[in-house]
This record gives C-alpha cells, sequence and structure tokens, in this order.
C-alpha cells in the first residue's frame, strides 16, 4: 500500500472537536495552517502562501488532542497525507488535503508545555482509577485507616484481640499467641525426650 507520509508544522487555525463514532470510537478533527518562508538576498524573510491542512486523530490521540490543543497553539503533526473531496455550500466539488495522524504535539520552539503520562483506558475515560473523584476517596480511606490504626487502644493488638490489660511485647523464642502454660509437655520440638522400650 503506498502511502504518502508528511510532518507538517503549523498553527491551529480552530478549536478541536472531539466526536464520536457509529461504532463508539473516539475522533478528533482540527486545522492547521503552516506558512513556509524564504530569505531575500537582502537578508529580510518574506512569507509564502499560507497552506491548510484538515487533520483527523483517532482513539487515545484523538482524547488527548482534544483536550491538550487550543487555537493558535504552534503543533507539529506527523501522520498519512490524503486528499478528500467534497461539495461546498456553492455546490462546487473541490478538494482538501487531510492528515490522518499518528503523532501530534507542541512546538517548543515557540513556547513550554508540561506533559501528563496516562493509559489509553483514562484517555478515553474507561479508566475509573484514573478519576480524580475516585483517587482522592481512595487516599483518604487510606488515611483513615491509618488514623484508625494509630489510635488504637493499648489493650487491642494488631489482629483486633482484646486483652485484659496492655498488649504484652513478644518474648524473644516465643511462638506468638502461645504463652508458656500452652505448651505440651513432651512436645519433641521443644523437650529433651527419652524413648522407652514397652516391657515385654
Amino acid at each position: 500500500m503506498n502511502e504518502t507520509r508528511v510532518t507538517v508544522h503549523g498553527n491551529v487555525v480552530g478549536e478541536p472537536v472531539e466526536r464520536s463514532g457509529r461504532n463508539g470510537s473516539v475522533f478528533t478533527t482540527f486545522r492547521v495552517g503552516t506558512t513556509p518562508y524564504r530569505k531575500t538576498a537582502e537578508g529580510r524573510y518574506l512569507d509564502g502562501e499560507t497552506s491548510f491542512y484538515s487533520v483527523i486523530a483517532f482513539n487515545a490521540l484523538a482524547a488527548n488532542a482534544a483536550s491538550s490543543l487550543k487555537k493558535g497553539q504552534p503543533v507539529i503533526v506527523e501522520g498519512n497525507l490524503s486528499n478528500r473531496s467534497y461539495v461546498g455550500s456553492d455546490g462546487v466539488t473541490r478538494n482538501s488535503p487531510e492528515i490522518e495522524a499518528d503523532h501530534i504535539g507542541h512546538d517548543l520552539r515557540w513556547g513550554r508545555a508540561s506533559f501528563l503520562r496516562m493509559s489509553k483506558a483514562a484517555a478515553l475515560g474507561l479508566d475509573r482509577a484514573a478519576d480524580p473523584d475516585v483517587r482522592d476517596a481512595v487516599a483518604a480511606q487510606l488515611s483513615e485507616s491509618a488514623d484508625l490504626t494509630a489510635s488504637r487502644p493499648a489493650h487491642v493488638d494488631a489482629d483486633g484481640v482484646v486483652h485484659d490489660g496492655p498488649v504484652p511485647e513478644p518474648v524473644p523464642g516465643e511462638v506468638p499467641g502461645e504463652t508458656p502454660d500452652e505448651v505440651l509437655v513432651g512436645d519433641p520440638g521443644r523437650d529433651d525426650y527419652t524413648v522407652e522400650e514397652p516391657a515385654a
């Protein structure tokens, strides 16, 4: 399959529009204007004719582009170039170059941007754990759980067992949860013993 790959540097000339397809997929469209320039013999720069490209992006790239790009921002778009035909309001058929984008980013020659990494599911709004309200609720619950542990009464151990007095400190070598009175006499794992042969 023959494809024309292009990289376009330009400015977003209209607010990106995010839509949903018939199958539920997300796509975003916007237009980019790019103006070439050349240097004259006198050392001055002259702008050439501005070209406009329609850009379409799908899925996570579409969702991220819709929430990140604004009209007037400088961008770099890379993707496959094709020509789309459409009929104008005057009934005349026209052709418009369109880029199906694989990569979209801000052009950092002209400013600064910050990056927030997120999963494809989060970008499409399908990851409930990425919802800020859910994250805040989980953080509050964990904080509350930590507070409860810190405020546990002295006579309640970490397993929630209530003792008559303060929780006893563990004795080195002693099995947790087992007092000396509970040790069975003749336990081969703990006591010295001899084997006696039965009388004949």
